[in-house]
């Protein structure tokens, strides 16, 4: 029971110290313990251990500042740092955005330069289709139209050749009687010829 009781006595001994009145600002004690190199962060924790409330202890704080400082007093040093980074913070953050933006502007750029050219050679590639393609149906056309003459020519000259053919047919026999005819008459001519000098 005793160990208890001296455990309770321990945990109920903060809440015996003497509440120091809340007009009594400690503005000396925070100004010396900022001149002994203190942070806000241990004056605040000493000044709590002596008894004073937070309110109070935060606006020794800021008379304290303000006495040092002319300028407003805003918070503790830790909270005002954090306030003042905040700005700079968001600056870097948009000059960021802003190079990434600038970069993809480029890039952007350039791909829609690539894309003109492209878009460029293919009509060019398109255009020369046409016109092969164009230059090929005509050669088509002109050789289908040469093969069709020469169809033509030898169909001319295949009908000239069986009209010739029938030509023949009625006319060498009787050239064939003709020339036996004027063989036969030679002869006979020759013969008579041979005779008279032989008289």
């Amino acid at each position: 029971m005793a160990l208890m009781d001296l455990f309770v006595k321990k945990r109920a001994e903060p809440n015996l110290q003497p509440q120091v009145p809340v007009a009594d600002v400690p503005v000396q004690q925070v100004v010396a313990m900022q001149a002994q190199g203190l942070s806000n962060n241990q004056i605040i924790q000493s000044l709590q251990n002596q008894g004073y409330p937070a309110p109070t202890i935060y606006d020794a704080i800021a008379q304290a500042e303000v006495r040092k400082n002319p300028e407003p007093f805003e918070a503790p040093t830790e909270q005002r740092a954090e306030k003042q980074q905040h700005p700079d913070s968001e600056v870097i953050v948009e000059q960021l955005i802003e190079e990434k933006w600038h970069e993809l502007q480029k890039e952007l750029a350039k791909t829609n330069e690539w894309k003109d050219s492209m878009s460029s050679r293919l009509d060019k590639m398109e255009q020369s289709m046409a016109d092969m393609k164009g230059d090929l149906d005509g050669l088509h056309k002109a050789i289908v139209a040469r093969i069709g003459e020469y169809d033509k020519t030898l169909l001319d000259v295949g009908t000239e050749i069986k009209a010739m053919e029938k030509v023949f047919q009625k006319v060498l026999p009787e050239l064939t009687g003709n020339i036996q005819e004027l063989s036969r008459i030679t002869k006979t001519t020759k013969e008579n010829k041979t005779e008279k000098k032989g008289k």
